[in-house]
């Protein structure tokens, strides 16, 4: 058995993967390979062109954009995932974004950074702290409304943790999402996306990307949102314009907003974006705790196992 592995994933599932066969990192070998492993490469046509005896892609998450399903399907070649094992550590960044965001949790530590005495100024203490005040006034959660667009199992712990950590009033949008669904949560069941826009003083997309939810959150749909609302993206870059995210930052459309997620993948230097100071970036780290490695680590080597060995996986796709 063969693995091509060139991203890092939890030890213990190398360990496994080691224990059945080689992983190989090096794409000049990828024709060897009867395995892939993908957190972020893409695999359609061309790639499976060039691995003849691939027989499983294993995708170290939920979402499969990246992979071409439909050919994976004609060729034969399984593809499996891990759904939701990694909901958690998502959620919490989600989270942790929102305070990022409403409790200026970066401006905060740059303005300590810029107080540093290196210019050569004594600014007493009791100026620096009313300059703190002054720049820093965010805003309450408690009180506030929570807007999820999507519904499933990450979306489901915001909503928890938002409502009952914070004392937020959550309304959430999935075009198959029920009052009977929603209520188990103590959320809200909107009728439209843009319900939960005009409605929302937080908006947090949970959605995955298909070409139907690609650029949903556009120029238009921005002016519909509640001046002074924010934005949270864990899901996937895509889903927002983000010329049209920019001018509603800089206008005070929005109050703020924070994104782990970017179009073009890991955001470069001259993305205007990070150029603002009321918006936060994360590397695409929503997945990226201890728990969540080993979790879907373990799902995806286990999963490849079981079908190079003849056994139906646990988390098929195709």
């Amino acid at each position: 058995m063969k693995v091509f592995l060139c991203e890092t994933i939890h030890g213990k599932a190398v360990d496994l993967l080691k224990s059945k066969g080689e992983i190989i990192s090096d794409w000049n070998r990828i024709g060897e390979v009867d395995a892939l492993i993908t957190r972020a490469i893409k695999v359609g046509p061309k790639e499976m062109d060039q691995i003849p005896n691939l027989k499983v892609v294993a995708v170290h998450g939920t979402g499969t954009d990246d992979v071409d399903l439909a050919e994976a399907k004609k060729r034969g070649i399984r593809v499996v995932y891990a759904p939701h094992l990694n909901a958690n550590a998502v959620a919490e960044l989600s989270v942790g974004l929102m305070l990022a965001v409403c409790r200026k949790i970066v401006e905060a530590r740059q303005l300590i950074d810029s107080f540093d005495g290196t210019d050569g100024s004594m600014i007493p203490d009791s100026a620096k702290q009313a300059k703190a005040q002054a720049d820093l006034r965010g805003f309450d959660l408690r009180g506030k409304v929570c807007g999820l667009i999507g519904f499933g199992a990450i979306a489901t712990k915001v909503a928890d943790i938002v409502r009952l950590g914070f004392g937020m009033d959550v309304i959430a949008y999935s075009p198959s999402l029920t009052a009977e669904r929603t209520a188990e949560h103590g959320a809200i069941c909107a009728s439209s996306v843009e319900q939960v826009l005009e409605t929302a003083d937080v908006v947090c997309l949970c959605l995955p990307l298909t070409e139907k939810s690609r650029g949903m959150i556009s120029a238009e749909r921005i002016a519909r949102m509640k001046e002074g609302a924010m934005l949270i993206n864990t899901a996937r870059g895509p889903l927002v314009d983000e010329s049209a995210l920019c001018e509603a930052l800089k206008s005070g459309k929005l109050a703020g907003a924070a994104s782990d997620v970017f179009c073009e993948g890991f955001p470069k230097k001259g993305n205007p974006l990070l150029e603002l100071s009321n918006f936060v970036a994360t590397p695409h780290i929503g997945a990226n705790t201890d728990d969540a490695l080993y979790a879907v680590g373990m799902a995806c080597a286990e999963q490849i196992v079981d079908v190079l060995e003849g056994r139906e996986p646990k988390y098929p796709v195709v």
